[in-house]
């Protein structure tokens, strides 16, 4: 009735039943196809032992030493590209806070300017962080306690603004330039303009008006 690859399916007078391929003899597996299969296999378990067989015989001391050289070439490759990218990434970081610290150097050296042309030296702390404020609020005429305000969020905001029209005074600039330190993309160049302008001296510097006398005739 049918076929399959291991068994057969039969069906005769006393009922159906099926046959294990390997229990039927040579000549009927021959008749019903099965021969040529099992030829092909056989060849194809031939071929593949023979290749099998071949790879072993190649298997000699030389060859497994170009495989184990391979290897750590390979090995040797991918490390060298690893640390190559950790050097490359090393470089940049270096590169960025480098650049950083020369922003921030600059920066201290403006502010250190413009207290000096306010008549208010600022000392060393001009130089650090956060408590460079003190000199900056003390050159524009502001009272010490505004520090806190710097640290406060918003109140900081409102603290920036005031310093940037005091301290554009104090220097004896327009109100453009304080339109342009509160701008955050002008904010540099205005400091560096309030650097290394003139005019706008420090206090004291100012001539003394002159005092004039009537005389009686």
């Amino acid at each position: 009735m049918s076929k399959a690859k291991n068994y057969i399916f039969i069906f005769h007078k006393g009922g159906m039943n099926s046959i294990k391929v390997a229990d039927l003899p040579e000549e009927l597996r021959a008749k019903l196809g099965y021969a040529i299969a099992e030829k092909t296999n056989a060849t194809a378990r031939t071929a593949t032992g023979w290749a099998k067989a071949e790879v072993a015989k190649l298997q000699t001391p030389q060859i497994k030493e170009i495989r184990t050289q391979l290897a750590r070439n390979w090995r040797g490759k991918k490390l060298g590209s690893l640390q190559l990218t950790r050097l490359v990434s090393l470089n940049v970081l270096l590169a960025i806070l480098g650049i950083m610290l020369v922003v921030y150097l600059l920066h201290c050296y403006c502010f250190m300017l413009i207290c000096q042309k306010t008549g208010h030296p600022p000392g060393p702390l001009v130089w650090l962080p956060v408590v460079q404020w003190f000199p900056l609020l003390r050159a524009a005429g502001m009272s010490g306690w505004w520090f806190v305000a710097c640290l406060l969020p918003l109140l900081n905001v409102l603290t920036f603004v005031l310093w940037s029209v005091k301290i554009a005074k104090a220097r004896g600039k327009s109100g453009w330039v304080t339109v342009f330190l509160i701008l955050p993309p002008s904010t540099f160049l205005a400091i560096l303009y309030l650097a290394f302008s003139d005019g706008g001296g420090a206090k004291g510097d100012e001539d003394e008006p002159e005092v004039m006398s009537l005389q009686a005739a």
